[in-house]
């Protein structure tokens, strides 16, 4: 049986076991004097309208950016001295649409009948000038009945898309967010 050995159970602590919080000694802190919002309103209203003009010419000069890397590839990162991207983005999409068009490759009108002919229409209007003159580098027409004028049409769609990239990649410099 278990024994009852008073000698082994401690003794109850007297004292607590977290000192009590002293009151400051310091002086109180003052109270906050009373805000005016509608003077601060006033004060801030003139720069809040100064710092927008500039945000509407950011936006203009966003979207001219923009419209210019669309119609010209690589002009838009051109317009923002980045003349690497510029290059760049000229010769790989004029490459891809030029030996498109001379593959003789489909280019989609902007009525099309079904799901995929807009598609491919939105896809080969994204090279931008090359679109609008395929029917001058390329005066014979599309011939997809052979490979080569199967791979053109891939050609053709894949600059366009490429384009679009490097627009976006345009107009978020112009934006400043990204470098």
């Amino acid at each position: 049986m278990l024994e009852n050995n008073s000698e082994n159970i401690p003794e109850q602590i007297s004292e607590p076991a977290i000192e009590p919080i002293s009151e400051p000694s310091g002086p109180l802190p003052e109270e906050p004097l009373p805000v005016d919002i509608d003077a601060q309103l006033e004060q801030t209203a003139p720069a809040e309208q100064q710092s927008k003009e500039p945000e509407r010419k950011q936006g203009a000069r966003s979207v001219f950016i923009a419209i210019a890397a669309w119609i010209v590839p690589g002009l838009g990162h051109l317009f923002q001295r980045r003349i690497g991207r510029a290059i760049a983005g000229f010769a790989a999409v004029g490459t891809m649409a030029v030996i498109g068009l001379w593959m003789r490759g489909n280019v989609f009108p902007a009525q099309g009948d079904d799901a995929f002919s807009v598609l491919g229409f939105i896809a080969d209007a994204g090279s931008g000038m090359f679109y609008f003159l395929a029917h001058t580098i390329e005066k014979s027409g599309p011939d997809v009945s052979r490979a080569a004028g199967d791979y053109g049409t891939r050609l053709i769609a894949t600059a366009g898309v490429l384009n679009m990239l490097f627009v976006l990649d345009a107009l978020e410099i112009s934006r400043g967010h990204k470098n």
